[in-house]
């Protein structure tokens, strides 16, 4: 359940395009960060991607890539990877709901899925070149994969491309002025196909549609009618609340109007206003109404439940790319995990040369090498939570305040203030590296130690607020559990000010994962079948161990999350367990 915004060159305030991707997954899911080297190739190499999917040949030459590797129990993740390349193409994509054709067996070799993202990502220098490169591959190849929404841009311009398994696709460019947003259905609805400097597509597209019975042209010697999104797939894609009211309120936020017809949201508008960084940020951040008005002051265990949000508690990673005037000076302003209570912070995610590495401490904990060798054979032990892979730094922030959304009032001012401060200084940093003679590989190396520290500060302001708000002391009888065990465990809860055991609501208490592990599990949190104060300042509950194993993935060290009320007041502990195959 993504989020795309497409800001075309002469709607941004840069002049120049602008990307911004809220990467929402379920499960146990996150992400760590590479830069993938380019290089030559000999004859016969192949690229290899899902099991039992088509090897594709290599070519002479790859270009070097930043890749937003995300780890997922097995199969693995094959849509939920992000990509930017030296030449300044970045690459997202989107979950583009059920098709008519999603068993089509129309497929070369198992087809194609993550190697269409890849392949795009080391072979095109711009996303024209992009386009090309998908259609080379899914009319030899097919595609694989669900229907889906991939997003190729350049400095210059942007391109969408939606495949549906099997052959057929098409790809649309983006407007230059103006901004398009994308959720979970298919996103072209018009279809010039005459119109070759701006629409690509299976030479079939309209006809098999025709011959299928899902589209009936007005006029028998034409085409103009024809709406690829409602011939490939049906319209409840579009009647899903949890897919049109984050285009409800996305489009609101950037035109200034309110569309009430979920079947015809616009395909592309230009905005109210020139659209900077910090306006697509705001609205990646996005909370629709309903859950102010159902879930909001603490009506509901959790805030961010459903995907009618744009900002939501399934966002494993959130970013904005502001494209530069030359692909080194390409921005990336990221967060992992939650938006909300995250700081957007800038990486130069190119500057990576002999004495430069952009990527920050803590944002890969494996080798390039066992990334490629795991993406679909996850090994368990490389979801375990670690405040040292600090997307957990994030993610329990993130959890704390979505089980207790009043802690957000100690979130605001330094989020907003460090992501100010950071505006200035990427500003200040790219003009004076415009107007120096520094050398390319200075400039990397400037542009890199700029990247690591800015995270530094960033994650530095996380575990100071973590210091501050997560005051519970939680400890669990066994922080290693078999998956089978049909006993309990007990949770000591103490605290060392304003906590009284004695105040606790016994009948309020609630244990789970967090959204970060399994939404199931949040929806049915164990109770507690026996209570006790040990002191006044420590309470200790037990609970019986299956109702947490039934939604645990096997072997991973997870965090779990115990809430309930005190004297009236919310509070919310983190506590690892590991519940062992």
């Amino acid at each position: 359940m993504c989020t795309t915004i497409i800001v075309g060159k002469r709607a941004s305030k840069t002049g120049r395009v602008i990307v911004g991707h809220n990467e929402d997954a379920g499960g146990r899911s996150l992400h760590q960060q590479f830069f993938c080297p380019g290089g030559k190739h000999a004859p016969g190499e192949v690229v290899s991607g899902e099991p039992g999917m088509a090897k594709v040949p290599q070519v002479p030459e790859t270009l070097g890539v930043y890749w937003s590797n995300m780890l997922a129990p097995a199969p693995g993740s094959s849509f939920d990877q992000g990509f930017a390349n030296e030449a300044g193409l970045v690459i997202c994509s989107n979950a583009g709901g059920s098709a008519f054709d999603a068993e089509s067996t129309d497929l070369t070799d198992g087809g194609v899925a993550f190697l269409l993202r890849r392949l795009m990502a080391e072979r095109a220098k711009t996303a024209r070149e992009a386009v090309e490169v998908a259609r080379e591959l899914l009319e030899r190849y097919g595609y694989a994969g669900e229907a889906r929404n991939y997003t190729v841009a350049d400095r210059d311009e942007a391109w969408v491309i939606n495949a549906v398994r099997g052959r057929r696709f098409v790809a649309k460019r983006v407007p230059d002025d103006c901004v398009m947003l994308i959720s979970n259905a298919l996103a072209i609805r018009t279809v010039d196909r005459s119109d070759t400097a701006n629409v690509v597509a299976s030479a079939d597209l309209v006809e098999y549609a025709v011959a299928q019975g899902r589209y009936t042209p007005a006029h028998p010697s034409s085409f103009d009618d024809f709406d690829f999104a409602r011939a490939y797939q049906s319209d409840d894609n579009r009647r899903n609340p949890e897919k049109s009211i984050r285009l409800r309120e996305g489009w609101f936020a950037i035109t200034g109007k309110y569309f009430e017809d979920e079947l015809h949201y616009p395909e592309a508008m230009p905005p109210k206003a020139p659209m900077a960084v910090e306006d697509v940020i705001a609205i990646l951040r996005t909370t629709a109404p309903e859950t102010y008005r159902t879930r909001g002051d603490g009506r509901a265990d959790a805030f961010h439940v459903s995907a009618i949000d744009i900002s939501r508690s399934h966002t494993r990673e959130s970013w904005v790319m502001a494209l530069g005037e030359r692909p080194l000076f390409n921005t990336l302003w990221r967060v992992s995990s939650y938006p909300d209570t995250g700081v957007y912070v800038p990486w130069f995610v190119l500057a990576k040369g002999d004495a430069a590495n952009p990527i920050p401490e803590g944002y890969a904990w494996t080798t390039l090498e066992e990334a490629h060798k795991v993406q679909f054979a996850m090994k368990p032990e490389y979801l375990d939570f670690d405040y040292a892979r600090h997307y957990y730094l994030n993610a329990v922030l993130g959890e704390l305040v979505n089980f207790n959304r009043g802690l957000m009032a100690g979130v605001w001012p330094s989020r907003e203030a460090l992501e100010s401060r950071f505006r200035i200084e990427v500003e200040a940093t790219l003009e004076n590296l415009t107007r120096s003679a520094m050398s390319d590989a200075d400039c990397r190396t400037a542009l890199a130690n700029f990247t690591r520290e800015a995270q530094r500060r960033a994650d530095q302001r996380t575990a100071e607020l973590l210091a501050l708000l997560d005051t519970l002391d939680v400890r669990a009888s066994r922080t290693e559990v078999p998956l089978s065990d049909t006993g309990e465990i007990e949770l000591s809860i103490t605290a060392e000010a304003g906590f009284d055991a004695l105040a606790v609501d016994p009948e309020t208490l609630l244990w789970s994962f967090g959204f970060t592990t399994a939404k199931a599990s949040v929806n049915e949190p164990a109770k507690p079948v026996a209570v006790r104060i040990q002191d006044e300042r420590t309470l200790v509950a037990a609970f019986r161990t299956s109702d947490l194993a039934r939604f645990a993935p096997a072997g991973v060290l997870c965090d779990t999350y115990v809430r309930g009320f005190c004297a009236g007041r919310r509070f919310v502990g983190m506590v690892p367990i590991r519940f062992t195959a």
